[in-house]
């Protein structure tokens, strides 16, 4: 059983990696630099994007920020309450720099 689901897993990874830079091409998205982007900035583009793509941006961040502190669990109730407390950050300070505010509402014990 495990076997399957880790065979499944990388196919699913495999074909998202494949698809990503084709879709990435048609929509010309352009990259982002967490470290540089307001949250003002950072704000105005999730307001205009789909649910789906607002949640793989979170999902990044939240990804970036268990690198920095060493988080091995993807909890998905955490991952609700860090992209709540994220937006609430960035309403407050607009001109705080993304992975700023992250950091000050994601990383905790």
């Amino acid at each position: 059983m495990k076997h399957s689901f880790v065979v499944a897993t990388l196919f699913l990874s495999i074909s998202l990696l494949a698809s990503v830079p084709v879709a990435a091409k048609k929509a010309q998205t352009q990259n982002i630099d967490f470290g540089a982007i307001t949250c003002h900035e950072f704000m105005q583009d999730l307001s205009k994007s789909s649910a789906e793509d607002a949640g793989v941006v979170l999902m990044w961040i939240d990804g970036y920020l268990s690198g920095v502190s060493g988080d091995t669990v993807l909890s998905w109730k955490n991952l609700e309450k860090f992209s709540a407390d994220l937006v609430a950050y960035c309403d407050k300070k607009p001109n705080a720099k993304v992975l700023e505010a992250a950091e000050a509402v994601g990383v905790s014990e």
